[in-house]
């Protein structure tokens, strides 16, 4: 709790800040309670919470983050006329406070504060600032320097940086910002062009002047190491950024076209917490159905649906509802995009031989009770995981096909055995997502043209709603995704429908009248809850 009260009152003057540090640590007090002690002595004000408090502006805009994360000064909104409060976190930090004042032009009245809850404060107050992209654009200057290769940057961070630098910098933060999963950036004959995909639709953001496009594209494949020098043959690379307390994985991929380098970046928020089964967006009899179906002690589960549509998130969900302690549990990955606890995760590279068939093979000598492969693609990886699965293991795994029932005759397809897939496969989870009706500028919606393309009658949906569209939604209407799921679980008319080798038509039709719900109708139910809107269910789920 700091020194006593009497080393405290031998020490209420100090001739400099200097003095006031060799103060601190001669009474050995931590650097975590100086300041605090520090404010007793002077009869400083100090708070203990700062969750209610937000950062000026005018000090976001002036003050760069780097000197207030390092001195843990941040300056509190006030009335302008009044002096400004400023919050202080440590001793070192009090002597910068005149330079503060001089730079906003206007008195300080520090405070002590936590210096850890202050840093929290401004790493919050400057990714709320607004977009520099626009302007970064603007004051693009020819005369660049060198690209220089910056490891885990931090995006806030870009003051004294050369313009492309900022441009690049203000491209990734914007997206962060945005929610967006993909950056594309594609080249055309008079301009490069921006483009961010959110929420699972791609939208036009920057254009920038055809004469820096070199520049920009060098930039992005030096901080994902790629060979900026190869400008004829597709690369890949991969690279770390942080945005103030968020950490951010980012894969690069370039492609040669006629105008130029095309380059798409993915994002992967880290910070992001980790999705359980119940926030996926399933039905309540689906969840329960499918959350007793991964308890089971082996068998094969397929989760399926093209690119985007969030199979990767299901299963990781998946892995978290089972018991990881007193079982085995390992994954073969393309890539590894999350951290599992008391999970061994493992990353496939095609390129030196590393492949999902080659792991696996790898991986039952390792005693597991629960696989995850991150795809199948080819027959010898299905034939391997069909095989762990009736040899005792539980399997997950992804597939790419329309929906649940086309994932049986894809194996089929395969080369796999009929009579292997019937007495392996547990379950198929089709999936899609579909975005959420923004809940800021929720509306009833009146408009019931597109019910005819999903072929139900307005009885069957009493009630619709959309986004009008507002700041928080970025005039889309739209915030958010939701899953829509058609659950396949295999029964004994399916296994003989599968040995027969029936046509996913048939497939389907057996599964529907045994209880399975399609895509569409989960869809249908999700409108009427008001989660999503007509046209968006119309739009990912007729083909």
């Amino acid at each position: 709790m700091g020194p006593p009260d009497s080393d405290l009152e031998k020490t209420a003057e100090f001739k400099n800040w200097e003095q006031a540090v060799a103060w601190a640590d001669d009474l050995e007090i931590p650097p975590e309670q100086q300041i605090e002690a520090f404010a007793k002595v002077l009869e400083l004000d100090y708070i203990n919470d700062v969750s209610t408090l937000n950062v000026c502006p005018e000090f976001v805009r002036k003050v760069p983050i780097q000197f207030a994360r390092q001195h843990q000064i941040a300056g509190i909104e006030t009335v302008a006329e009044n002096p400004i409060d400023v919050l202080i976190g440590s001793i070192g930090g009090t002597k910068h406070l005149d330079n503060v004042a001089r730079i906003l032009n206007r008195r300080v009245n520090p405070i002590g504060a936590d210096g850890q809850l202050i840093e929290q404060l401004i790493n919050q107050a400057y990714q709320t600032r607004v977009s520099q992209t626009a302007a970064s654009i603007q004051s693009l200057d020819r005369e660049q320097g060198p690209l220089e290769i910056t490891r885990h940057e931090d995006l806030l961070e870009d003051s004294g940086k050369s313009s492309i630098v900022k441009v690049v910098n203000s491209i990734l933060f914007d997206a962060v910002q945005l929610r967006a999963s993909d950056i594309h950036i594609q080249p055309y004959e008079s301009h490069l062009q921006v483009r961010f995909r959110i929420d699972g639709v791609l939208f036009d953001q920057f254009e920038i002047p055809k004469v820096s496009q070199e520049e920009v594209i060098s930039r992005i494949k030096v901080i994902s190491q790629m060979d900026i020098a190869e400008k004829r043959l597709p690369q890949d690379g991969r690279s770390t950024i942080r945005v103030g307390d968020r950490t951010i994985d980012l894969r690069v991929a370039s492609l040669p076209t006629s105008y130029g380098e095309r380059v798409v970046i993915r994002l992967l928020d880290k910070s992001t917490k980790m999705y359980s089964l119940s926030d996926l967006g399933m039905m309540p009899e689906t969840h329960q159905q499918f959350r007793k179906l991964i308890q089971q002690e082996h068998g094969l589960i397929l989760v399926t649906g093209p690119t985007g549509s969030g199979k990767s998130t299901t299963l990781y969900a998946s892995l978290q509802e089972l018991d990881t302690i007193s079982r085995n549990v390992v994954t073969l990955e393309d890539p590894i995009e999350y951290q599992l606890a008391s999970i061994s995760q493992t990353q496939i590279n095609e390129k030196k031989g590393m492949t999902f068939a080659r792991g696996l093979r790898n991986v039952l000598r390792q005693d597991p009770d629960i696989i995850m492969v991150g795809e199948i693609r080819d027959q010898e990886t299905a034939e391997m995981a069909i095989q762990s699965a009736l040899t005792g293991h539980m399997v997950f795994s992804t597939l790419h096909t329309n929906d649940a029932a086309s994932a049986i005759t894809r194996l089929l397809d395969l080369g796999v055995e009929e009579y292997l897939v019937s007495s392996s496969v547990v379950a198929v989870m089709a999936q899609r997502l579909v975005r959420k009706i923004c809940i800021h500028c929720s509306v009833p919606d009146d408009d019931r043209s597109a019910l005819d393309q999903l072929g139900v009658s307005n009885e069957k949906i009493p009630q619709a709603f959309r986004g009008t569209g507002c700041e928080k939604c970025r005039d889309t209407g739209f915030l958010g995704r939701v899953g829509l799921f058609e659950l396949l679980v295999i029964d004994s008319d399916l296994q003989q429908a599968i040995q027969r080798q029936e046509d996913a038509s048939l497939l389907r039709n057996i599964a529907i009248n045994n209880g399975m719900q399609l895509l569409k109708l989960d869809g249908i139910d999700k409108i009427s809850a008001g989660q999503t809107t007509i046209g968006e269910v119309v739009r990912v789920t007729m083909n």
